[in-house]
C-alpha cells in the first residue's frame, strides 16, 4: 500500500511540475475579454466552445477568396489578418470572432461581410496517465468529460485505482488537485466533470489490486512447494 501511495505520489508531483511551467503564460494574458472563460476553456453559461491560444482557426469570407486562411491563435490571443490586423480572439466563441472580424471589415472594406471561422486545429491538450492502459494526448475541444477522457485512454489498467483518479489543473500560478471516484461517476451518483485545455488526469495504482495480482503470480509456485 505504501508503495502504491508513493508512486502516485511521485507521477503526480511530476504532473504538477509540468502544469506550474505552464502557468507564467497563463498569468501573462490579463487583458482578455471574456475573463469567465479565457485560455479556451468552456464558459460557466453553456459548453461552446471558447477559442485559446495556439488554437489553429480557419477563415472564410464569402465571395473574398483573398480573405480565407488559416491562421494561428498567438500567446497574446490575437490573430492576424489581411486588411484588418490583429483582432483579439481568445475566450470568443467562433460566433463572437465571426461578429468581432466582420465588424471590422464593414468599417472600411466591405458592406456586409459574411464571415465564417471554425476550429481547425485545437492549441491545448489534455494529457491522461498513470494506470491506464494506453496513456493518451487529446485535443481540448471544450466537450471532453474525465470518463471520456479515460475511456480514450482505452480505460483503466488492471491495478487502475477507480476511486482515485486526479484531475491537476493550474489556476492563479498554483495548482488545484481534484480527486474523484469513477464509479461514482459511472454509477450517476457524481457529476462527470467537463476538462480544459492544459488538465492532466492521473490515475492512481490500487495498493490492493497489486497485492492481490502478485499473489495470484506466487500461488503456482506455492502449490509446487507444497507437493514438493
Amino acid at each position: 500500500m505504501k508503495i502504491a501511495w508513493l508512486w502516485s505520489f511521485v507521477f503526480f508531483a511530476l504532473a504538477a511540475t509540468q502544469l506550474l511551467s505552464g502557468c507564467g503564460m497563463d498569468a501573462a494574458q490579463t487583458n482578455k475579454p471574456v475573463t469567465t472563460a479565457a485560455g479556451g476553456q468552456t464558459s460557466a453559461e453553456g459548453n461552446e466552445y471558447r477559442i485559446s491560444q495556439q488554437d489553429i482557426l480557419q477563415i472564410s469570407v464569402f465571395q473574398v477568396n483573398d480573405l480565407n486562411s488559416a491562421v494561428q491563435v498567438n500567446q497574446d490571443g490575437n490573430i492576424t489578418l489581411a486588411l484588418v490586423g490583429k483582432v483579439q480572439v481568445a475566450g470568443r466563441t467562433t460566433s463572437e470572432a465571426e461578429q468581432i472580424i466582420a465588424g471590422k471589415l464593414r468599417q472600411k472594406y466591405l458592406q456586409s461581410p459574411q464571415v465564417s471561422v471554425s476550429i481547425k486545429t485545437y492549441g491545448k491538450r489534455i494529457t491522461i496517465s498513470g494506470d491506464v492502459k494506453t496513456p493518451k494526448v487529446l485535443a481540448d475541444d471544450g466537450n471532453t468529460t474525465l470518463s471520456q477522457a479515460v475511456a480514450n485512454a482505452g480505460g483503466l489498467a488492471e491495478t487502475g485505482n477507480s476511486q482515485r483518479v486526479h484531475v491537476a489543473r493550474s489556476k492563479d500560478q498554483h495548482v488545484q488537485d481534484e480527486i474523484y471516484n469513477l464509479d461514482d461517476v459511472q454509477a450517476g451518483k457524481a457529476t462527470d466533470p467537463l476538462l480544459r485545455g492544459g488538465d492532466i488526469v492521473v490515475v492512481e495504482q490500487s495498493g490492493v489490486k497489486v497485492a492481490f495480482k502478485d499473489l495470484a503470480a506466487l500461488l503456482p509456485f506455492a502449490f509446487l512447494a507444497s507437493v514438493i
